[in-house]
């Protein structure tokens, strides 16, 4: 058996942020909204990495105080939390190994 390494948050940021870059890309959206956590910029570079300096979609940073970012994270939490409160939530989560 292999062991993988653990991915800092950042690395996992930018796996997370490729991904859905290409996604976004894929399903012709013109629109995101990302939480700013102080990483803006490294954020802007890996979206510019993924789909080029010309995103075909429109992307911002807002603060954590926008009710529509709590979304992911009820269900972020809900997913760690396990048991009958992820089986409750698991018809909306699409599970994606990097």
């Amino acid at each position: 058996m292999v062991k993988s390494r653990k991915l800092s948050e950042r690395e996992a940021r930018d796996l997370t942020l490729t991904a859905a870059a290409h996604d976004l890309v894929e399903l012709s959206e013109s629109r995101v909204v990302i939480e700013s956590c102080d990483q803006d910029r490294e954020d802007n570079r890996v979206i510019r990495q993924a789909v080029g300096p010309q995103a075909p979609f429109e992307y911002l940073h807002d603060r954590p105080n926008n009710p529509l970012l709590w979304l992911p994270d009820v269900h972020a939490w809900a997913w760690g939390r396990g048991g009958s409160i992820r089986r409750k939530i698991e018809h909306r989560i699409e599970v994606i190994t990097l």
